[in-house]
């Protein structure tokens, strides 16, 4: 049946496509949700899977499951991806198209709390350094980097991706000044650092996604659809050549960075989609899903350093009785799956969120993703309007690559760890502002 496959990937690829259109035309908005999360469903799901079959078409095709297998899980991911975007269009609705926010609140404050997220994030970022033996030892090696073995000091480690949209909040007024550029950048280095010479695909795009959100939603330039796509196309290439000469990427290399990205893309034990279509193979002869229980032991138990209760994911695994180990791929059933499609998953490959969320949901998987739709549509629906709201939802905007190409866990904890506070700080120091008229909005024709 390879003429229904590639007639559903080809309907998935025109109707993102068609989404994209129809939203720019619509809101003239780089960082409507549709515009980052569409791009990513279309290289997962029609890309990844077009160029595998046409490339090493017995290879991809026999891991899939063969044709009718291969086809049974494009319609699956088909549907799950317009779930997504029917999510991000109803939660969208009604939104202002012309609106400028003003909220009259103290920009010092912001500041000061940017600037206090930015230096803890220094902090512990140095900390990581120092632990592994300088600057050299930590990155004169493939994938490198700092440590600590709290898990919670690596994560603020990133802090500055909270600084950054409160720093250029607090001078939405008065515009950017040199000295808030070079605070921005310094507090944005660990990430830039971990992603380029760490060779890591995450921390690069939250910087530049968030960066290059912060900077749109807050001053709102007019920036032309053509720009931004090769903006993104760039951004996209950046990552894959990246994943590509992982082994190449240290301080002191002498090796040559010219990994092509098709190398990557035929790593077959370690692709997205054949990882996710593997699952949905699992799920279905097996009927064995998660029903959220797998995500609320993973977040349940990650709240506790690991320090005070060392023995916490077997021990939350046990008492909700699952039959997992957490500790590995986010407690991914690898070694059952592999008896299903008879291949082993590479060692931390992520399987992308049609198949995490078909694990953890099943059939209510479609509404899972629709309600995450909603969030995001929500939250930049809110985001033109009042921007307390904006930070968090560049935050998100930034996280979508691990809720879209990785697991649910994965964005969950982030989104938590550093939207929340973001959203809370900026609330509080709202109601600590003396104003008459919170929220004014400045119609524009």
């Amino acid at each position: 049946m390879p003429g229904l496959f590639y007639g559903l990937a080809g309907f998935l690829a025109v109707f993102g496509l068609w989404a994209i259109f129809r939203d720019w035309m619509r809101w003239r908005d780089v960082f409507h949700p549709t515009m980052f999360c569409v791009p990513q469903c279309l290289f997962l799901y029609t890309w990844l899977p077009i160029y595998g079959a046409t490339s090493d078409e017995f290879e991809f095709v026999s891991r899939a499951g063969y044709w009718d297998e291969l086809a049974k899980f494009q319609l699956v991911a088909n549907v799950m991806c317009v779930a997504l975007i029917l999510g991000i269009w109803r939660g969208g609705r009604h939104a202002r198209k012309a609106s400028a926010p003003i909220l009259q609140q103290n920009p010092n404050a912001i500041l000061a709390v940017g600037v206090a997220f930015g230096s803890l994030g220094a902090l512990t970022w140095l900390i990581g350094i120092i632990n592994v033996g300088g600057f050299a030892a930590a990155y004169g090696h493939a994938y490198g980097g700092g440590w600590d073995d709290s898990g919670y000091v690596r994560e603020a480690a990133q802090f500055g991706f909270v600084a950054t949209p409160l720093i250029i909040l607090s001078r939405r007024h008065g515009g950017m000044q040199p000295r808030h550029w070079i605070l921005v950048l310094i507090f944005l280095t660990p990430l830039l650092l971990q992603g380029l010479l760490g060779a890591r695909r995450g921390p690069t795009f939250l910087a530049l996604v968030c960066l290059a959100g912060s900077y749109i939603l807050v001053f709102r330039p007019r920036i032309p659809f053509v720009v931004a796509a090769i903006g993104a196309a760039s951004v996209g290439v950046l990552l894959l050549w990246l994943v590509a000469n992982r082994d190449a990427i240290y301080l002191g290399s002498e090796e040559k960075l010219d990994g092509s990205v098709s190398t990557m893309l035929e790593n077959w034990s370690g692709n997205e989609y054949l990882f996710s279509s593997a699952i949905v193979r699992y799920v279905e002869a097996t009927d064995d899903t998660f029903g959220g229980r797998r995500i609320f032991a993973h977040m349940s138990a990650r709240i506790v350093p690991h320090s005070l209760w060392p023995t916490k994911y077997a021990d939350v695994v046990s008492e909700l009785g699952l039959n997992i180990d957490l500790t590995r791929g986010a407690g991914i059933p690898v070694d059952r799956i592999a008896t299903i499609t008879g291949w082993d998953i590479a060692v931390g490959a992520a399987p992308s969120f049609v198949g995490d969320f078909c694990l953890e949901f099943g059939y209510f998987a479609p509404l899972a993703i629709f309600a995450v739709g909603f969030l995001y549509g929500r939250l930049w629906k809110r985001s033109r309007s009042d921007p307390r709201v904006q930070p968090a939802y560049v935050l998100l905007a930034a996280l979508s690559i691990y809720l879209l190409t990785q697991t649910i866990e994965a964005w969950m904890f982030r989104a938590l760890l550093f939207g929340l506070p973001a959203l809370i700080i900026l609330r509080i120091v709202a109601r600590q502002t003396p104003t008459r008229a919170p929220y004014r909005l400045r119609q524009s024709a």
